[in-house]
């Protein structure tokens, strides 16, 4: 994997998360948000940024531990949108692949990506 390093502004990653998914599932970020909120007190986003192993235990809670549905919306809803407003497309396999199999992994070389 070859890394481009950006300096992005987290809020505005934030906000291109949240349109993306409410664009595409209505109401799916604000149901989702009620899990992380209960389990770790914080908003999904930021556990998705800070915590995703916590985010991935969030999901894989909600979804019973099926995989695919958690690999679908950390690709298509997260991974996707940020990706994508940074021209880096190529990057979301191997993302998507590391936070299933290894989020600390995952989140090194996002924050690398990232400079957070």
């Amino acid at each position: 994997m070859s890394l481009r390093v950006t300096t992005v502004d987290r809020a505005k990653l934030s906000s291109v998360i949240r349109k993306n998914i409410s664009s595409r599932i209505p109401g799916y970020l604000e149901v989702l948000e009620a899990h992380c909120r209960k389990m770790f007190g914080k908003s999904c986003i930021d556990l998705f940024f800070d915590e995703p192993e916590s985010f991935r235990a969030v999901l894989f809670t909600r979804y019973n531990n099926d995989v695919n549905p958690v690999y679908f919306a950390i690709k298509y809803l997260f991974l996707r949108a940020i990706l994508t407003a940074l021209d880096m497309l190529e990057l979301e396999e191997e993302l998507a692949r590391d936070f299933i199999e290894n989020p600390l992994l995952f989140k090194e070389k996002f924050h690398k990506i990232l400079k957070i």
